[in-house]
């Protein structure tokens, strides 16, 4: 079985005014992570040094969905290495990632730095063609979500984090109809997003990943 570990850094932190009330929500979000998919943690997730945060899962399956999670519930952009391979946890438990995993999503975090992309993934050179398709339906994914208004952004993000909600209901909260809603959520092809999110996830879930990214 491969294990997941996703290394993130803040975007811009050192411009960042709040950073104190930043920091104060990105703990609070990674505490959630660890409390929503507790049964898949393996190193839970935590800020490091810096403006860097990282945690390991047991395996990749619920990987892009903890990216996609923090993402939205941050108020500010993050750059997130995923990396897929062995994880070698410290001897005082929950500190120190060490293993192929690691240093694969620390490769990848950096490869984002230096082509100013929010996600990366890197396996093992095993399935690298694997792991071009996940990073290309990323990317476009990005350059869609680019392309969105600060509105469309406020809305996508909200449903997002409430995913049971009906357009009425999000519409209640940004006291709009459901209609503009739908206008909205069309407008910012999110159907089409949606649809490539899905392939990731069932992609991290089918043994390719789950077996052969050592």
């Amino acid at each position: 079985m491969n294990h997941t570990a996703l290394i993130g850094d803040i975007k811009g932190s050192r411009k960042i005014e709040n950073w104190s009330e930043v920091f104060g929500k990105l703990v609070q979000i990674l505490d959630e992570v660890n409390r929503r998919y507790k049964d898949d943690v393996l190193i839970p997730f935590k800020p490091t040094i810096g403006d860097e945060f990282q945690g390991a899962l047991q395996t990749p399956e619920h990987a892009y969905d903890v990216y996609t999670f923090i993402k939205a519930s941050l108020p500010v952009g993050i750059y997130c290495g995923l990396g897929i391979g062995d994880i070698e946890k410290a001897i005082n438990g929950d500190t120190g990632l060490r293993g192929s995993a690691f240093y694969r999503a620390r490769d990848a975090m950096e490869l984002c730095k230096s082509t100013n992309r929010n996600l990366k993934l890197k396996s093992s050179d095993a399935i690298i063609q694997s792991d071009e398709i996940v990073n290309t339906i990323c990317y476009f994914i990005e350059v869609l979500e680019n392309s969105w208004t600060t509105r469309q952004r406020e809305v996508i993000r909200f449903y997002r984090l409430h995913p049971d909600y009906t357009y009425e209901k999000v519409g209640q909260h940004f006291k709009t109809s459901k209609q503009t809603v739908n206008k909205i959520v069309r407008a910012a092809d999110w159907k089409a997003i949606l649809e490539g999110e899905q392939l990731i996830t069932e992609l991290f879930k089918s043994k390719l990943f789950q077996l052969n990214g050592t």
